[in-house]
């Protein structure tokens, strides 16, 4: 019999300690025998009415289940956001489909995500910055050049895009934002990059204040969305569970970016 509890005593075997805090079973039970899987960045109603018609039993989310984020330790929280209705609805699909929530989040980034957004952008081999970073050095080109790079790899266009110089400014070594690191909430991950001398960041999901930050800093980005710049590890992480449990059926569900830029 397998249960959640094996799928996540797994990730802890692969990074050499347990779970983080945010992660673990979020609807549903630990013991719960599962036979199907569905995995997915963001447990979306599609995702779970999905899961539910091909008779799922476990969603493997990369991403809180439900709002405000990272409901369970974050001080901003206000009571009641167990009876918001889309709150409700997650609920009520997962009861009506019998589905557990697993969530792995920050132990999957680390195993996996980083390296399938470099993959992604074929950026080739990492180095590590003075201060320990993970960078990538490349032939230096124009913002521009880079820019296309990016656009033909992720197959976006177009994208957000700060760029303090103007789109002209050289560029050579990239640091790389995935997911919300590019986020004001983040910034300290700017500054680290800043201080391992990258002179451009490519991102998942920015804001107002984290594109400022980097532009005030002199640090062109290039924003891609939070989802592309963490599906290509997730894959990777999907692919890796079918392997060591071959017993399971798994199914991959690939969230698109949940807006356009017209």
């Amino acid at each position: 019999m397998t249960t959640p509890c094996d799928i996540a005593a797994f990730v802890e075997e692969l990074k050499g300690w347990t779970i983080n805090r945010e992660e673990g079973v979020h609807h549903g039970r630990w013991d719960h025998q599962i036979r199907s899987v569905t995995m997915c960045w963001k447990a979306t109603l599609d995702a779970m009415e999905d899961a539910g018609r091909r008779g799922d039993d476990l969603m493997i989310g990369h991403e809180s289940l439900y709002d405000p984020y990272d409901f369970d330790f974050n001080a901003f929280v206000r009571p009641g956001w167990q009876s918001w209705s889309l709150n409700e609805r997650r609920r009520e699909l997962l009861n009506k489909h019998k589905l557990t929530y697993l969530r792995l989040h920050s132990s999957v980034d680390g195993l996996y995500v980083g390296e399938g957004f470099a993959e992604l952008l074929n950026l080739g081999a990492p180095v590590k910055g003075k201060n320990g970073a993970t960078v990538w050095d490349r032939p230096e080109c124009t913002l521009a050049e880079l820019l296309a790079h990016v656009k033909t790899r992720v197959g976006l266009s177009p994208v957000r895009v700060c760029a303090p110089k103007g789109m002209q400014q050289r560029v050579h070594r990239i640091g790389l934002l995935i997911g919300g690191a590019g986020l004001d909430a983040n910034v300290g991950a700017q500054e680290h990059l800043i201080a391992a001398g990258c002179d451009v960041f490519i991102a998942g999901e920015c804001d107002n204040y984290g594109f400022r930050y980097a532009q005030e800093c002199g640090v062109p980005t290039i924003e891609t969305s939070h989802e592309v710049s963490e599906n290509p590890g997730l894959r990777k992480f999907h692919a890796a569970l079918e392997k060591r449990f071959p017993e399971l059926r798994f199914t991959f569900c690939e969230n698109s970016c949940p807006y356009v830029i017209a």
